[in-house]
């Protein structure tokens, strides 16, 4: 019995100076899986990128099977592997033949492997959307198998979602995530939400000149400004700006082509690749930013990688610069501003172009839009000051 015990085993497939390769998943002094370890002859190494395998072998054949890169499930998946061939090797001498049922989609599990395969597809970003998403869907239907998943179940998640303060739109945004992955768990997702949550499209927001002027000159160090003003001048989307090269401008023609970033995982929306102009000033502050910014991003960390802590950093410039409402419920809770956020720089960039004059169809260009409507709730917007004046210019009465 032992032997046919020890025929599963636990393997860390992962990534190493030299190339993948696979190795017995190390284990701690208290029994446990060191996460990300691997053993490597007598040394335990860590190597963080990578996967579990369960080897076992059918007859002479070897099976391998992911099963993710979370060390306490894929522990918790060999001692039920371990188990199973325990009662199928004993129903066996017994001359009783063991008809398996259907595995059942563990709902902690099937995530893990979910965002593991979002990750290997160069979804970094959804993959960490999804995780926020998951772990609170997880704590609040308190169900262990996808299958126990009931209507009153999702409904309970919503209520819970909105005593949070998430916004209509995040709710609706949180539902997407989590029901593409119920799609891929095989579950009839028609039966627990007939609709997904609806939402009213807000009313265009954007940054007045006065506002961002206080703003602008509120700023100390060179990196928030060139963020910002690259933000605010290209209307680029925020992994489009964060993934931004020196290979991506051309000082000479006072162009930004944007890019998908396929070694980075980095994709474009739409698949919207496209070049735009750029303001002369906007050349002039980036040539000098090259001067003392040597990385292959543009507006990177230190260590060269993509920077995910501007909206912190927006709310605490806009903070320092007195902007804050005051009256808005962020305001009043968390002392941070909700109308002070990345995606208004866009939006101000839009209407910007519309009031000066720029077709739609040109916008859409230099945006990305696919969809006409959207680039007309940004016209509205524009057309507001313009309006107004004209309204006012008329003569009403002698």
């Amino acid at each position: 019995m032992p032997t046919k015990i020890r025929k599963v085993s636990l393997l860390w497939m992962c990534k190493t100076p030299i190339g993948w390769m696979r190795f017995p998943a190390a284990m701690g002094r208290n029994g446990k899986i060191r996460p990300h370890h691997a053993q490597v002859g007598v040394e335990q190494i860590d190597y963080p990128e990578g996967h579990y395998e369960l080897r076992s072998y059918d007859s002479r054949k070897t099976v391998l099977r992911n099963v993710g890169s979370d060390a306490s499930l894929a522990s918790a998946e060999l001692q039920h592997e371990i188990k199973r061939r325990v009662l199928r090797d004993a129903a066996a001498e017994a001359g009783v033949q063991l008809k398996e049922a259907p595995g059942r989609r563990h709902l902690k599990k099937q995530s893990v492997l979910y965002i593991d395969r979002q990750v290997k597809r160069g979804k970094v970003r959804a993959s960490e959307t999804f995780k926020l998403a998951a772990d609170g869907f997880l704590l609040s239907v308190g169900v262990t198998y996808a299958d126990q998943l009931r209507e009153q179940h999702i409904l309970d998640w919503y209520d819970a979602l909105r005593k949070q303060g998430n916004s209509p739109r995040t709710i609706y945004n949180k539902h997407v995530s989590m029901f593409g992955f119920l799609k891929w768990c095989g579950i009839d997702t028609k039966e627990l939400a007939k609709k997904a949550p609806s939402f009213t499209e807000p009313e265009v927001e954007i940054y007045n000149p006065l506002e961002l002027t206080t703003f602008f000159a509120s700023l100390k160090k060179p990196y928030q400004k060139i963020v910002f003003n690259v933000l605010l001048k290209t209307g680029t989307r925020m992994q489009e700006a964060m993934f931004l090269e020196w290979r991506n401008f051309d000082f000479d023609r006072g162009t930004l082509t944007v890019r998908a970033k396929d070694d980075l995982g980095f994709d474009i929306k739409d698949k919207a690749e496209r070049t735009l102009p750029i303001p002369a000033d906007l050349i002039e502050d980036l040539k000098q930013w090259k001067k003392t910014h040597k990385g292959r991003l543009v507006l990177g960390t230190q260590n060269d990688t993509p920077n995910w802590k501007w909206l912190q950093m927006l709310k605490r410039c806009a903070k320092r610069a007195g902007l804050n409402c005051g009256v808005c419920t962020a305001c009043r809770n968390r002392n941070e501003c909700e109308h002070w956020y990345l995606h208004k720089f866009r939006a101000t960039y839009t209407t910007n172009l519309l009031r000066a004059g720029i077709d739609v169809r040109t916008v859409m260009e230099y945006t990305g839009h696919e969809d006409m409507d959207t680039v007309l709730r940004y016209l509205s917007a524009a057309e507001g000051k313009d309006t107004q004046d004209k309204i006012n210019s008329i003569v009403w009465t002698l």
